[in-house]
């Protein structure tokens, strides 16, 4: 009998809106922890969830499926009513993906088909965003402060920078042009990003915060 342990390699290659759907792209590598082979063209019990950022599971669904000649699974996760209920205040969004009874593991949703969250809430004034927003991540002794500056004239200047030990080691800059469609802000740059505006922040829609 084969063995059931699984190691997941790129483990998270490509997620997405598939169509004009509320549905996932999801890809997956499977191979055997033993040998190191790919499991390729093997049928698999797949057992998918998604939960919010309070834990709380919104979609579920068990389906079969095959890998290639490669043992990659690909599949598409939800349909056109995964997302019709979801309360988009409570991002970002995780999914979590179990193989023959084996949890491969869970991860962020790092693309929320933002058009479903774009007609459940209340559209935006210009004057609610424009100013310079930042978000700063901490670890290993150094600080990453990102920066997005947003002109009343729909232009924008993004900047990266590096601080370690109070000194700024690496910086990043570019501009970009916004808009705005509903509670969304599309960055149109050497990038593009999109972020959702709540109670006085914007999030990005892979779910970090951002404050005036």
């Amino acid at each position: 009998m084969k063995a059931l342990r699984l190691l997941a390699l790129l483990f998270l290659v490509g997620m997405g809106c598939v169509g004009a759907k509320a549905q996932i792209g999801y890809q997956v590598s499977l191979l055997n922890s033993a040998t190191g082979e790919a499991r390729a063209n093997e049928k698999v019990t797949v057992n998918i969830s998604l939960s919010n950022s309070e834990g709380a599971v919104f979609y579920n669904e068990t389906k079969q499926a095959t890998t290639n000649d490669f043992g990659v699974l690909n599949l598409t996760i939800g349909n056109k009513d995964t997302f019709e209920d979801v309360d988009f205040s409570k991002l970002p969004f995780f999914i979590s993906v179990t193989v023959n009874g084996v949890l491969i593991g869970r991860t962020q949703v790092l693309a929320v088909p933002v058009a479903e969250a774009a007609k459940r809430v209340v559209p935006i004034d210009k004057d609610k965003i424009v100013g310079t927003w930042t978000y700063e991540y901490a670890g290993g002794g150094a600080i990453d402060r990102f920066t997005y500056t947003l002109a009343d004239n729909g232009t924008g200047k993004y900047k990266y920078e590096q601080i370690i030990y109070g000194n700024i080691s690496k910086t990043k800059e570019y501009n970009f042009v916004y808009v705005i469609e509903g509670n969304l802000v599309y960055c149109l740059g050497e990038r593009a990003e999109a972020f959702y505006y709540y109670e006085g922040c914007l999030y990005k829609i892979s779910g970090e915060k951002y404050t005036k």
